[in-house]
């Protein structure tokens, strides 16, 4: 929820990435950062190219990607329109840059490759176009990937800090098992199949889980501005935690009176791209604990997923046996996270297209 103002060229573009793994929780941190004045919340960047521009997808109001006046508007301030982008080569570039086997480069001192370097200047250009747009002066992406959030350590022009949200592994693993509809793709993606996010077998998500997880460790031994929290925390105390992870941003100090107890109001639609469905949701929503990984993930998986994931479950303050860890086991912190095996639940939605959409990013 950005309000105008005129920016300053020279000023760098904040931006607050949110950064985990998927099923994590990120898309409801970013719908309620997104009720804060001066913040625009804008979805995940990495898949703006294919289901935004290409796909032409739903934005988080509701239209089409190309029906949007805010994302019309940001593409004639980055680009001169987004039909002036050489988009096969923006795709390639994403594809051929972001990805995680270029983490190991993108963290080395020194020097980039060409393709870096290209695509790096695109994403400036794009976050100071959303800046100019909509005056924001902080902009939140919930992309989550590890590559992405080490790309943006790279990106000219943008004051960069990274929220870093873990949840429980086995919810993780859980939720990748689960059918979710994707109301966005609205049958432009002229395939059944594609109306449904990808399911995986819990040992895919749980080695993500580790491997993603301890890259963010490393991103802020390298110096880069972060905050770790758990997310059943934050579905515990969700103004006291997202007041953290502004605090270190122009949003500081922000109004967050939307939020009262476990119950956020959300005012209007979000102008997002991708994400879990819970982003078309407004109105009241209410934020609740959800185990259901321990009564319905089968035993031996859930071992499985504790076997593989173990040392950052321990780090994070997770019972390695028996129930889910409580919101109260302990207190946030900006090295340690502690994650969480919990999702809210809603109480008033109205997201397209969709019957009960779950709120885990």
């Amino acid at each position: 929820m950005s309000a105008h103002v005129e920016p300053d060229d020279a000023t760098p573009v904040s931006v607050l990435f949110i950064g985990g793994v998927g099923r994590s929780g990120s898309t409801l941190v970013e719908r309620l950062a997104d009720q804060v004045p001066g913040v625009h919340a804008i979805g995940e960047t990495h898949h703006l190219w294919e289901r935004g521009i290409q796909d032409n997808q739903l934005c988080g109001c509701g239209q089409p990607f190309d029906a949007c006046p805010t994302w019309i508007a940001i593409g004639e301030a980055a680009f001169g329109g987004w039909d002036q982008l050489d988009l096969d080569r923006v795709i390639y570039l994403r594809h051929a840059v972001d990805r995680t086997r270029r983490v190991p480069e993108l963290l080395k001192p020194g020097s980039k490759r060409a393709d870096i370097v290209e695509y790096c200047d695109i994403l400036s250009r794009y976050y100071r176009g959303v800046r100019d747009v909509t005056g924001a002066d902080l902009i939140v992406d919930s992309a989550k990937n590890l590559s992405t959030a080490a790309l943006l350590r790279l990106v000219p022009g943008i004051d960069l800090r990274i929220a870093h949200v873990v949840r429980d592994s086995r919810g993780v693993a859980y939720s990748w098992t689960k059918k979710v509809k994707r109301p966005e793709v609205d049958g432009s993606a002229g395939t059944a199949e594609a109306e449904f996010m990808p399911e995986y077998h819990p040992a895919y998500p749980a080695f993500r889980w580790l491997t993603d997880n301890g890259g963010f460790e490393v991103l802020a031994r390298l110096g880069t501005p972060m905050v770790q929290h758990r997310y059943e925390d934050f579905l515990e105390r969700p103004r006291e935690i997202l007041g953290e992870m502004l605090a270190s941003t122009p949003a500081a100090d922000a109004d967050l009176s939307f939020i009262d107890g476990d119950t956020a109001s959300l005012d209007g639609p979000v102008h997002s791209v991708s994400g879990n469905p819970m982003r078309f949701q407004t109105g009241d929503l209410v934020l609740r604990l959800d185990d259901k990984w321990a009564r319905e993930l089968d035993t031996g998986l859930q071992r499985l997923v504790t076997a593989m994931t173990f040392p950052l479950l321990a780090r994070y303050n997770y019972p390695l046996r028996g129930h889910p860890a409580s919101g109260s086991s302990s207190a946030p912190s900006t090295s340690t996270p502690t994650p969480s095996t919990s999702t809210p639940s809603t109480s008033t939605a109205a997201p397209p297209a969709t019957n009960g959409a779950s709120t885990n990013g």
